[in-house]
């Protein structure tokens, strides 16, 4: 815009020193015959350029050519018209020949710049009056317009950063926050939250977002207790459970369940599949025939447990899950293990208990039925015999009597919470006791009895007829099992807060296989030997039960042909 105005105001200019220059050629002419066209343009542009105010870096601001109508130069204030070409085919010199104002805009090869040019024609001489002048203040114009145009682009530049760094403050850096508080989120930090002191959308949406992350804790925080109660509840059953979905993978198992599979319980094991945690087809096949006929189902398997070294009877229960999106979908099935080897135990040592009580009743009561009807039958006549069978029928009595009252004994002892008639004693002197009631026995297979203690007195808190029960029934199978000429060794000590009995022999000893056995009820490792020397087969049982009630432990170190040793320890 600016160069518009100035090449207007140039222009307005030139045409009117054309005009004047026209004007003062034809009064010039008209008093003199022939003009010197050439002296005239350079007088007269001194004229116009030795004006005070023009720019002392152009001296030739105005520039005059006089040109005839055939385009020769007849006159230039600046130039040798002699050099000059022919300007016929000017654009302004066009225009003046067909009695217009000539105008136009070039650059100057001459004098190396931009010239506006002003042509008039004087048809009186049929010349043309051409009034020229340097557009110098345009390339300043251009290059202050360059320049400030620089300068607005670089200050705008400048404003767009400084704009652009505020918004960055204001938005993207909330925005980054967001970014990385759901970061921090997403990686399980859900207490992280958002500033949000703003005013515009991003607080709001920084609001949106902590409320968002407050009900996501929350949910979370209710799922993860739901998630620990049930791992607590599942993980604190004795029962083994694991549960699969359709696709027989694991969605649920328990460290019981692990533990009776022999796996190891982590966070690896949920979504592997189920034979491969089991490693058994019937509980896999169970589990898949529940699945497959929507039916629940009871069995018994036998699993051999590597860390007991021992088979173990488990009964299974298996039942289908139903999808809780109410369209009540089969979703896989669970399978329960109840461990009962102890019921299946009890329930052999019950039936052996039966079994061994009617036998161990049935032989005396035979031999006493035998012996009552032989003397029915006349032999009571007889007085010699007649005592003699009496004598056995008494034996067999007594037999019974024994047997029967070890068997109150041992259902008292089990029956028993805590015993009674608790008081201090010293254990020596019941030893002591002890050994002076078996001793005849002792003295008839010759074997010595040998008692130390350490100290020599060690004072207990129990039941006297109890701990003097347990010690008659150990000793005396010490004596019984022993060898003529034995030896049994009775010793007694206080170690780490607990009362030390031992009991060595040097008898028949005990094969390894029976040691696990030897405590039940009626088991004998050598049935007709054991029955011979009077033995009930409750003694060990009736000895167990009484370390039991006082919370002790027993053991049993033997080899055959090198002894016995029970050694009772008890915490008194």
């Amino acid at each position: 815009m600016a160069r518009y105005f100035y090449k207007l105001e140039v222009q307005n200019n030139i045409e009117s020193i054309a005009v004047l220059l026209r004007n003062d050629i034809l009064e010039k002419a008209s008093v003199k015959r022939k003009l010197d066209y050439n002296k005239f343009a350079k007088d007269y542009a001194y004229l116009l350029n030795s004006r005070t105010d023009k720019d002392k870096n152009f001296p030739l601001v105005t520039r005059i050519t006089i040109i005839n109508f055939q385009g020769k130069v007849l006159g230039d204030s600046d130039s040798n018209i002699d050099t000059m070409e022919n300007h016929l085919n000017r654009k302004e010199i066009q225009e003046a020949i067909q009695g217009q104002t000539g105008k136009d805009q070039r650059f100057s090869s001459s004098m190396e710049m931009p010239y506006l040019y002003v042509a008039l024609p004087i048809n009186e001489h049929s010349i043309i009056v051409r009034i020229s002048v340097p557009l110098y203040q345009l390339n300043a114009i251009n290059k202050a317009f360059l320049y400030y145009t620089l300068l607005g682009i670089l200050a705008g530049l400048l404003l767009t950063l400084l704009i652009s760094f505020k918004l960055s403050s204001h938005i993207t850096k909330p925005i980054q926050n967001l970014i990385n508080t759901s970061k921090e989120i997403a990686g399980g930090n859900y207490k992280k939250r958002v500033d949000a002191n703003y005013k515009d959308e991003i607080g709001q949406l920084a609001l949106t977002f902590n409320e968002m992350a407050d009900k996501l804790d929350e949910t979370l925080s209710g799922i993860m207790d739901k998630n620990v109660k049930v791992d607590t509840v599942i993980n604190s059953m004795r029962n083994g459970i694991i549960a699969i979905d359709i696709n027989s993978k694991i969605i649920i198992v328990n460290t019981t369940a692990c533990d009776i599979f022999d796996v190891q319980y982590g966070p690896g094991i949920i979504g592997k599949n189920l034979i491969d945690i089991t490693r058994n087809s019937k509980v896999n096949s169970l589990l898949r025939e529940t699945i497959k006929n929507d039916s629940s189902l009871i069995d018994e398997i036998v699993l051999f447990s590597p860390s007991l070294g021992i088979d173990k009877i488990y009964r299974i229960y298996t039942n289908t899950i139903k999808s809780s999106d109410g369209t009540n979908q089969i979703a896989g099935a669970v399978i329960t293990l109840n461990d009962i080897t102890s019921v299946r135990k009890l329930e052999q040592i019950r039936t052996e208990f039966v079994s061994n009580v009617t036998h161990e009743l049935k032989t005396p009561l035979t031999s006493i039925r035998g012996f009552v009807e032989t003397l029915k039958n006349g032999a009571i006549e007889d007085t010699s015999v007649a005592v003699k069978f009496l004598d056995i029928i008494d034996i067999e009595a007594e037999r019974l009597y024994t047997l029967i009252n070890d068997i109150l004994q041992l259902s008292e002892i089990e029956a028993m919470q805590k015993d009674e008639g608790i008081i201090e004693m010293d254990l020596r002197q019941i030893i002591d006791e002890v050994v002076l009631i078996l001793k005849s026995s002792a003295d008839k297979k010759n074997i010595t009895l040998e008692v130390s203690s350490t100290p020599s007195q060690i004072q207990v808190i129990a039941n006297r007829n109890r701990i003097k029960q347990m010690l008659i029934n150990l000793i005396d199978n010490a004596i019984k099992y022993n060898v003529e000429n034995g030896k049994v060794d009775i010793k007694v000590e206080k170690h780490n807060g607990n009362t030390i009995i031992s009991i060595k022999d040097t008898g028949i000893g005990i094969p390894k296989i029976h040691h696990s056995r030897i405590f039940e009820r009626f088991y004998r490792v050598d049935k007709g030997r054991s029955r011979n020397m009077g033995g009930t087969g409750l003694g060990l049982s009736i000895v167990k039960h009484i370390v039991n009630l006082y919370s002790g432990d027993i053991n049993i170190i033997s080899e055959p042909g090198k002894g016995t040793e029970f050694v009772v320890k008890l915490p008194l």
